[in-house]
């Protein structure tokens, strides 16, 4: 039997190959692999030939003329196993199998085509992500399964069972100003494992924190160990699929998987100390923290809001959700009175700026003081796009309000560096998707982590207070 390959083995990646290029898709592996500049010697087969891109499409794996590292597949079910054949006889180490038509049709036939595939697979000695799934997304390498996106690489790993998810979390991330390390799609997981690739990252330097998205798996008692001692060094996001009966049935017809009890798997996150999720964006705003924030000391929060009665809505929302929101320092009090305008202002948490708000100087002065505070161990900053572009648009000053934006970022950015602080930004999805892209792009740029709402905001500082809570009691009673 040939030695068994570590993910990092088959990660060492200089050449690849896609066997099955074709126009019934737009080309689209060809697109997603040549759209990044990077050093990767790409070879393109299909038995049509041709050319796209200014690369010739050969039409066989014979004719290219050096040994392969990698491979993506995208062929019929029934050459699959040829393919892979051809591919070990060319040095392939790593492979995707993009092709579907495994366990996941739950048939007989599908799984005894699947259990034929992985004898296949171990006699060869390559290591494959799949069937049914897309595989590999490394941006530092330039490597991707997906076309037209930003190359984005960061401290953030992901591991996904399925193949749209993992697009969906990367394109919203890299929105974000999320960047990823490496991205794994496993599908049917008949040789890689959602497990090995756990164990992988434990000990990968360029990641920080890590998302799972798992449907189901046959190896549970590996799959929780490999959790647990991968979250007592790493913090690890989790969304479940297939938590609903209708979920459930989705899921085996999706890749073959059991889904399993609910109740065991939140027992098996919550014995890991592995945050759990329910939506795709909440996923997103949570590792955002973990990426990209220093750990929060308390669940003392500091709000900057525009409005009296915004205010009070983020108050209760925090307060409900288990964060607390203590009176700021007289040191504060006394240098926002000394700065801060307008009429109507509070000063006491929230801090509710009125009309002072608009001025970029009070503003940014207001987020330094309150930042300094040692009453607040996060800073909540409101960024009320809709408000200030409907007066920016009366005084005709819309040209303006980016530097606004611009500052206020720069000063949160501060704060974090200064202070150690997580300064998180709120961007209400209200009104002006224009002018609230610009602004969000201001605060992504200054690497601060940015919400649609409020809700999304609390809830993943929430998760992330829990995670380290956690883990800090878990340590103390070793």
């Amino acid at each position: 039997m040939p030695k068994r390959l570590s993910i990092k083995d088959i990660l060492d990646i200089q050449s690849v190959a896609i066997i099955g290029v074709s126009a019934k898709m737009g080309y689209y592996w060809a697109h997603s692999m040549l759209q990044w500049d990077h050093n990767l010697r790409v070879w393109l087969v299909s038995l049509n030939g041709g050319e796209v891109l200014g690369h010739k499409i050969l039409t066989s794996i014979d004719e290219i003329p050096e040994k392969i590292d990698y491979t993506i597949v995208a062929v019929p079910y029934k050459a699959v196993p040829s393919v892979l054949r051809e591919c070990a006889a060319k040095g392939v180490k790593g492979a995707t199998v993009f092709t579907s038509g495994f366990s996941e049709l739950g048939t007989d036939e599908g799984r005894k085509r699947e259990k034929e595939l992985c004898e296949l697979i171990k006699s060869l000695g390559i290591r494959v992500f799949g069937p049914n799934c897309m595989g590999l997304m490394y941006p530092k390498l330039g490597f991707a399964f997906m076309p037209t996106v930003k190359r984005l690489a960061g401290n953030v790993g992901f591991l996904s069972q399925s193949g749209g998810v993992a697009i969906t979390t990367y394109t919203a991330g890299v929105e974000s100003g999320v960047g990823f390390s490496k991205v794994f799609s496993f599908g049917n997981a008949v040789d890689i494992s959602p497990h090995e690739l756990i164990q992988f990252f434990e000990d990968d330097s360029e990641t920080k924190v890590i998302g799972i998205y798992i449907e189901g798996t046959k190896q549970g008692k590996e799959l929780l160990q490999s959790l647990k001692t991968l979250a007592q060094k790493k913090p690890v996001v989790a969304i479940k699929g297939g938590r609903s009966q209708e979920g459930s049935r989705a899921v085996s017809s999706h890749t073959g998987a059991l889904a399993g009890s609910n109740a065991i798997w939140d027992a098996m996150f919550k014995q890991a100390n592995v945050p759990t999720v329910d939506t795709l964006e909440d996923l997103i705003s949570t590792l955002s923290i973990f990426s990209k924030s220093p750990v929060p000391k308390s669940r003392n929060v500091g709000i900057i809001a525009i409005s009296g009665g915004t205010s009070v809505v983020y108050t209760d929302f925090c307060s409900e959700a288990g964060l607390n929101i203590p009176r700021s320092s007289q040191e504060t009090v006394d240098k926002l009175r000394s700065i801060m305008l307008s009429v109507g202002n509070a000063v006491g948490n929230p801090i509710d700026l009125a009309a002072d708000y608009y001025q970029d100087q009070i503003m940014s002065e207001v987020i330094r003081i309150v930042g300094k505070d040692p009453n607040f161990d996060s800073i909540i900053l409101q960024a009320d796009v809709h408000n200030i572009h409907q007066v920016a648009v009366i005084m005709e000053a819309v040209d303006e309000v980016d530097y606004l934006w611009g500052v206020m970022a720069k000063a949160g950015r501060e704060i974090v560096e200064s202070m150690g602080k997580p300064v998180l930004v709120t961007i209400p999805e209200v009104a002006y998707p224009e002018a609230r892209m610009r602004a969000w792009g201001k605060f992504v740029n200054e690497g601060l982590p940015v919400f649609r709402n409020i809700r999304e905001t609390v809830e993943a500082l929430v998760k992330v207070c829990e995670y380290y809570e956690c883990k800090s009691e878990r340590q103390r009673s070793k």
